[in-house]
């Protein structure tokens, strides 16, 4: 097997812990994965030691992802190249989960793709992490502010007045959707 020649490589990039792995054997249609790809996707660990066929894994895959999923993988396979999507899974044991999915196209000896293997992480994160992240930008944002009018770009000032309300409206919903619950 060598590795596919990519098109769209990512070579800077960083990504965070890994959390499944899986491998695609093209040919035969069957998908092996970890245990925590079996979490997340809804099978049995059985069934992705044993090789579980594609289209029993995109089952798994939140109904609105789906068909654009489907076709990154068509198009990474025709291409032979690399696949990076995010996209939601949905399962009974973690529930609907937000995840990247990253892998990569070998080929054989004649040039066909063969193997995909690939990794995913979790993206799905909690209300209290995207509320820290918000008021850290509103802090931010509250600081360029202040710089650029010191120098007089009024313009620049004017644009981060948006984004700062934009921010303060998204976390005034967070507070008001957690008082409710």
């Amino acid at each position: 097997m060598t590795l596919a020649p990519e098109h769209s490589r990512n070579r800077h990039g960083r990504y965070p812990p890994i959390d499944g792995f899986w491998t695609w054997d093209i040919k035969r249609d069957l998908v092996y994965g970890d245990a925590n790809l079996s979490d997340y996707f809804g099978l049995t660990l059985d069934e992705f030691s044993h090789g579980a066929s594609l289209e029993r894994c995109m089952q798994s895959i939140d109904q609105d992802d789906r068909s654009r999923v489907r076709l990154a993988i068509r198009e990474a396979v025709e291409r032979k190249s690399s696949f990076r999507q995010i996209y939601r899974v949905r399962s009974e044991k973690m529930g609907l989960r937000k995840i990247l999915a990253v892998g990569q196209c070998f080929v054989d000896g004649l040039g066909e793709a063969a193997l995909y293997p690939g990794w995913f992480v979790d993206l799905t994160y909690d209300a209290a992490c995207e509320e820290q992240a918000l008021r850290e930008i509103h802090n931010h944002v509250g600081q360029a502010k202040d710089i650029v009018r010191s120098i007089g770009h009024h313009l620049i000032s004017y644009l981060l007045d948006n984004i700062e309300e934009e921010v303060e409206q998204r976390l005034d919903r967070k507070l008001r959707r957690r008082r409710s619950s």
